[in-house]
């Protein structure tokens, strides 16, 4: 009888079985789902005693022990014994041999049969077999091992296999690596497992594992919190507290507990009692007689729900059985199905390996050595220790995005003669080629936690030719490395080099809606990160260093600050000398050559981007103002105000005022566009890029106009005037320039108002900021801003996968499927089921049900009848009272708009926009439907919409803040308005655009909405 702590001898007993069959301590954990130190000590206990049977306190069997004699009294009662292969059926397999077979097996065209679910269900598992077989199987196993099986198969074994229960995680203990031999070892064991000083791994046959252990050590890693290349985490204690690496893919509809003295008689047999795909399945029925919804669509909004709320295995179980509890039928019992069914994930998704030692890259298939340091190699090993990282080729993300998208190709909103989306620019310009399309990838680190060396290194990538709303909304997952560090950026970049030159030279064939088939080339024309990355992509000194910037020959002068030194870049009188491909590939070659340590003017050696087809290794980089202005010199500069250290120099801020700027931030109603309430200034260190953009744009023209002294009031006006002309919706070369010499004069008058020492490299940015906006269009069309939505998806999943790059890849992938999927799914469902889709994937509100009246127009919400009034009447000229439809929300070219009441009860002032005859603040918003005869039909009803609107007129006294060298008013952005009475009937085609308003000490002012 086992002790109420110990493991049941069944279970006991089959751990060894599987141990004889040639299976690793991983594996036979994951598979009876006990903890692997449990599996140990039974090993080395039957190998020392030959029993499992329990043992007494001295530790070895007694033949004088009275429990022992009678169970020996049973057995002898009981001649038949156990059961077993040999008393069983001879015509029926062995059921555990069916298990180890079908792991084994992962040739998806073998021809080898596996057990039927007659055979399954009419035998009870035998779980005591002779050595002789388990010899026979180990030798199958072993054919099996040589096949690798992909991440995306998915047969109703491997969902056994991989399901685990989490009810004795507090008893789990360190997952020590496969093949390392522990300390306490017993010596028998050392044979087993072994690995060489210099990391080879050479694992001998009695511990061979079949091609899912890799996958299942990944995921003890991970449940465990020991990854090898990640941080520790504690082990919850329950289910619903255990975060899922993928509720798409690892979410079993088996959930199966040995709580039990022995096993039960269906263990394994319940794998089979229900096909995980049935291929009548009918998606377009409705749950329920009289129902308005589909099983599809519930079926969507389940996937969405538990996307959202990060459900765990428990969580997501018990939700499948409630609502087959409440509509029975209504949904699949497997999630594994739902997933199948509704979305469309690539299963191509790459593995590619890099050497332990040199990390050189060694692509899918590793071979036995390394070719650089001659490192023995294992693709196994490799995997095992995370050894590589994930690639999701472009063609397949490309031809559906085309596909769905291609008549919004090229449908840019530009002016002529004004430089506004990146097709606008002139590199562009100059390099566009017919037939073609081009892409803005990103390669930025993103650390995982503050105080953690770990980070996520994705590569993402967006179509230029689309408009900037959907390259928003369609960014592409090629690469994703995970690790401690950096990885080495030749190896990281390989497989995207690879497919580029594949892309740019012979292209790829799609189809359009139509059905007619294209081929379109792809080329990589610019590349986003911040100055880090950028130096070490470009092969560059940093920053730090001499020439250390990427976009010209500045030298940089190290100056004294505080006790230390640091390289400042003040403005050189007589300019300073760009850098171009053409030099940048001779001084690469040069260094390389002479072999100089330091490198030449700044370049340490060729990047690893010269091998791209087309991409001009210095233009081809951008200064973005993300990085540069939001999180660079904004912030500095807002510190150099507040800090205590700075307390006599007369541009410090005293607590006083710090208490002044928290109370108006705190009264500021933002529209919709900045997505986060103002926060206190004192709390500006948790501060994301995003704020401190809304913060330099839209608050600190008016909040510090009475608190910061006046000459560096001026002096931070100089910024901000450049930063609205750079990301206006339109800007002219005249304009462009202008701010260009605001940004020069603000630069070169830091050294003067700060001191030198605070003339950092960031300020040098500014400078370049024009010329990436005359050669790349304005600063909004290429600015990481676009990708930062995929990113924080990223450390949001890795937070809940606990460090799974396979599942954390699959889930952004499935996230983006669903979204897509939506619109089709949805489309003839009500309104309250695409509100609750739309709230749930964080679509935002423009992607809500909504009544359309035009091609950019359409209301959102309910509308309710009423008549005009008589001012109404008054402002639209007109006599007709016929009765018309009130909104409070309009969208016009993805603007929101919202009367002013609206506005009040949310906290959102979206009510102020600018129309051609001046600021106007909506009152409401009403759309006359008249009839009229349209060649189109007979009944047709033509609507307009009709904003009534308060007019806001210029005040007497206008903020002016002149300049002698630029000849403006650098203020003429922020306008000083006073209401007035008059009503004034707009329709859309009269707005210019959004504004944002703010009230200080009883005055309003009013900006014009910069593209956020």
């Amino acid at each position: 009888m086992p002790r109420g702590s110990e493991i049941p001898e069944g279970i006991r007993s089959t751990a060894v079985d599987l141990h004889k069959a040639g299976k690793g301590y991983k594996f036979i954990s994951k598979t009876l789902e006990i903890p692997p130190s449990t599996v140990r000590s039974i090993i080395v206990k039957w190998k020392r005693f030959n029993t499992v049977a329990t043992l007494p306190r001295s530790g070895r069997p007694s033949k004088g022990n009275p429990r022992r004699k009678r169970k020996e009294k049973l057995d002898e009662a009981d001649p038949a014994g156990p059961a077993s292969e040999k008393d069983g059926d001879p015509d029926k397999p062995d059921l555990l041999s069916k298990v180890l077979l079908a792991a084994g097996n992962t040739d998806s065209n073998s021809t080898e049969s596996k057990p039927s679910k007659e055979e399954l269900e009419s035998s009870r598992p035998t779980l005591h077999s002779g050595d002789k077989e388990m010899r026979d199987l180990n030798s199958s196993c072993e054919e099996g091992d040589n096949t690798g099986q992909s991440d995306s198969d998915e047969d109703p074994m491997s969902s056994f296999l991989f399901a685990r229960s989490t009810g004795e995680a507090e008893d789990q203990e360190r997952v020590d690596h496969p093949g390392r031999a522990c300390d306490t070892e017993d010596p028998d064991e050392k044979g087993e497992s072994t690995v060489e000083e210099d990391g080879d791994a050479e694992l001998s046959d009695t511990d061979e594992e079949d091609p899912l252990a890799s996958y299942l050590f990944g995921r003890a890693r991970q449940l465990t919190g020991e990854h090898p290349q990640h941080e520790k985490r504690k082990n919850s204690a329950s289910c619903d507290d255990t975060p899922e690496d993928d509720p798409m893919v690892c979410f079993s509809y088996i959930h199966f507990h040995l709580t039990s003295s022995r096993l039960p008689s269906n263990f394994l047999s319940i794998t089979f009692q229900e096909q995980i795909f049935d291929p009548n399945f009918d998606d377009e029925k409705k749950i329920y007689a009289g129902s308005s919804v589909s099983v599809r669509a519930l079926l969507l909004l389940l996937l969405a729900f538990i996307l959202k709320h990060d459900l765990s295995k428990a969580a997501t179980k018990d939700l499948l059985a409630l609502l087959n509890l409440m509509v029975p039928g209504c949904i699949p019992s497997s999630l594994q199905f739902i997933k199948k069914h509704l979305t469309d994930i690539d299963k191509k998704t790459e593995i590619h390996l890099y050497c332990p030692r040199c990390e050189n890259y060694l692509g899918v298939e590793p071979g036995t050595e390394c070719g650089v340091c001659q490192q023995r190699l294992s693709k196994k090993s490799l995997l095992e220790k995370a050894n590589y990282f994930l690639v999701l080729p472009l063609e397949n993300q490309l031809r559906k995005v085309l596909k769905r998208l291609h008549s919004k190709l090229g449908k840019h909103f530009t002016k002529d003669d004004y430089v506004s989306d990146v097709n606008t620019g002139g590199e562009y310009k100059h390099k566009e080629q017919e037939g073609s399309i081009t892409l803005t990838f990103t390669c930025d680190s993103s650390p995982l936690l503050n105080s953690s060396k770990f980070s996520v290194w994705p590569i993402l990538c967006t179509i230029n030719e689309l408009p900037y709303v959907e390259r928003c909304k369609n960014v592409l997952l090629h690469t994703l490395w995970f690790g401690k560090g950096k990885p080495l950026l030749q190896c990281f970049f390989t497989p995207f080099i690879n497919e580029l030159h594949k892309l740019s030279h012979e292209g790829f064939t799609w189809e359009d809606e139509s059905g007619l088939e294209l081929n379109t080339s792809v080329l990589a024309k610019i590349c986003v990160c911040d100055s880090v990355v950028r130096s070490a992509v470009q092969n560059f000194q940093p920053f730090s260093s001499e020439f250390g910037c990427g976009f010209c020959y500045h030298k940089g002068e190290l100056v004294q600050k505080g006790r230390g030194y640091t390289r400042v870049y003040p403005v050189q009188v007589d300019g300073c000398d760009l850098r171009h491909m053409a030099e940048t590939e001779q001084l690469a070659i040069v260094v390389i050559e002479n072999g100089y340590p330091q490198g030449q003017m700044g370049v340490k050696g060729h990047s690893p981007l010269l091998l791209l087809p087309s991409f001009d290794v210095v233009k081809g980089f951008i200064p973005d103002y993300m990085h540069c202005v939001c999180l660079g010199v904004v912030p500095e500069f807002v510190n150099l105000w507040l800090d205590p250290l700075y307390g006599r120099k007369r541009f410090h801020l005293s607590p006083q005022s710090l208490k002044n700027l928290d109370k108006a931030l705190s009264a500021i109603q933002p529209p919709d566009e900045i997505r986060q309430r103002p926060r206190r200034l004192s709390e500006r260190m948790d501060w994301e890029a995003s704020e401190w953009r809304a913060f330099a744009l839209l608050y600190s023209p008016v909040i510090l106009r009475k608190i910061l002294p006046n000459l560096y009031y001026k002096h931070w006006m100089l910024l901000i005037s450049s930063l609205h002309t750079l990301l206006s919706q339109f800007a002219t070369q005249e304009e462009i320039s202008c701010a260009e010499l605001c940004l020069v004069k603000f630069v070169s008058q830091v050294p003067s108002l700060y001191g030198l020492e605070h003339c950092s490299f960031n300020c040098h940015l500014l400078m370049h900021l024009t010329d990436c906006a005359r050669n790349w269009g304005l600063l909004w069309a290429n600015s990481a801003f676009v990708f930062q939505g995929v990113r924080s998806r990223l450390l949001q999943m890795y937070a809940r996968a606990q460090s799974a790059p396979s599942n954390i890849f699959k889930q952004i992938v499935s996230y983006d499927e669903i979204i897509m999927k939506g619109s089709d799914v949805l489309k003839d469902a009500g309104t309250e089921i695409t509100d609750l889709f739309s709230s749930m994937t964080s679509c935002g509100i423009l992607t809500k049900s909504s009544s359309c009246i035009s091609e950019d127009v359409f209301t959102l919400g309910c509308g309710s009848q009423r008549s005009l009034t008589v001012r109404e009447l008054a402002a639209l000229q007109s006599k007709d009272t016929r009765p018309v439809t009130e909104y409070a929300r309009f969208v016009y070219r993805d603007m929101l708009v919202t009367t002013l009441d609206y506005s009040v009860s949310c906290k959102r002032n979206n009510s102020v926009i600018e129309t051609t005859s001046g600021f106007v603040l909506v009152e409401s918003v009403v759309v006359d439907e008249r009839h009229c005869s349209c060649e189109r039909s007979s009944d047709c009803s033509c609507r307009e919409l009709v904003a009534f609107c308060r007019k806001l007129l210029p005040s007497n006294s206008q903020p002016t803040i002149q300049n002698e060298q630029i000849n403006r008013n650098i203020a003429e952005f922020l306008v000083r308005v006073r209401s007035s009475d008059e009503l004034c009937a707009v329709t859309c085609q009269d707005i210019v655009s959004k504004c944002f308003v703010m009230e200080q000490k009883g005055r309003l002012y009013v900006i014009r909405m910069p593209v956020l």
